[in-house]
């Protein structure tokens, strides 16, 4: 379908005249928003569902790089990021991956004192988890 354009609104005019009834110009500005959005044919739901069929339906989400969770985005898609959300000490130190996600609850922001950390998002690399505050190895 081809674009129409708008008029530009008549500020200078009233909407609706003494009666109550749309003014000259705003029956017409009106009669041409219903045509561009398709009048009887609503071209905005006809423009999503040719958007949505043009998608792969075998595409999927795969775990990784610290997404925990994948599937097919024929559906709704669960997403979590976080390995865990628990205090450092209790965090996985096996059987993850180096870009995966945690929560220490009890981890340092810069400028926290020892056993004072009001909890960080840390991510594991190298055999550690990681400040993603500071950079640094992450403690409690």
């Amino acid at each position: 379908m081809t674009a129409e354009l708008l008029p530009r609104p008549n500020y200078n005019q009233p909407f609706v005249d003494k009666t109550g009834t749309l003014s000259a110009w705003a029956e017409v500005f009106v009669r041409q928003v219903y045509n561009r959005l398709g009048g009887a044919v609503d071209k905005v739901d006809a423009a999503a569902t040719t958007a949505a069929a043009a998608v792969p339906q075998g595409t999927e989400v795969v775990a990784g790089g610290g997404l925990q969770v994948g599937g097919s985005l024929g559906g709704n898609v669960g997403v979590s990021l976080y390995v865990s959300v628990d205090a450092l000490a209790n965090l996985p130190t096996t059987g993850v991956q180096d870009g995966d996600w945690a929560y220490a609850l009890d981890g340092r922001k810069p400028g926290e004192g020892a056993g004072a950390g009001t909890g960080v998002p840390v991510f594991w690399s190298n055999g550690h988890w990681y400040s993603a505050c500071s950079g640094a190895v992450v403690t409690a």
